[in-house]
């Protein structure tokens, strides 16, 4: 597909956007110009949170639609800042984000130990001790879950030491 490098001023159907953010080759910048663009639905703008080349900057200004799949979006992407993984951690009650957040190696140690404190569910304990940002003492509390979950904080803890 042709880069654009502004899509200022052109009109562009619902699908020249979605096959605009579902290529991988699709700029950071055109990317976030399409995450601003207040006539693009909010269906697009998961796609645009997906995407590998998504800034951290247009991750943040995602973060006002408040979806279940755009806030897991943000949650796992590679490029959410560390800060906002923290404060996502302290501010989210949704099972899926907090999953993703668990899951995320860039969610700070601090914020993953603030997580397991609060977790109650298994499925964020498990990514919680597979994460390798989690704190060895996490990991230790973890060896008293579930014997998967401890199996797995196990191997990260061996793997850390």
């Amino acid at each position: 597909m042709k880069e654009l490098h502004s899509i200022n001023n052109q009109t562009l159907s619902n699908k020249d956007i979605l096959d605009l953010v579902k290529d991988p080759s699709t700029s950071s910048d055109i990317l976030d110009q399409l995450a601003r663009d207040k006539e693009n639905d909010e269906y697009n703008k998961m796609f645009i949170a997906r995407h590998l080349k998504t800034s951290s900057k247009t991750l943040v200004y995602l973060l006002k639609y408040d979806g279940v799949e755009m806030m897991g979006a943000i949650a796992a992407h590679k490029n959410t800042s560390p800060e906002i993984l923290e404060l996502m951690v302290r501010s989210s009650d949704k099972l899926y984000t907090l999953y993703k957040l668990a899951q995320n190696p860039n969610t700070p140690t601090e914020a993953l130990d603030e997580l397991y404190e609060e977790a109650d569910s298994e499925y964020i304990k498990l990514a919680i001790a597979q994460n390798p940002s989690t704190s060895k003492s996490t990991l230790k509390n973890l060896f008293n879950e579930d014997e998967i979950i401890s199996i797995e904080a196990q191997k990260n803890y061996d793997y850390q030491e």
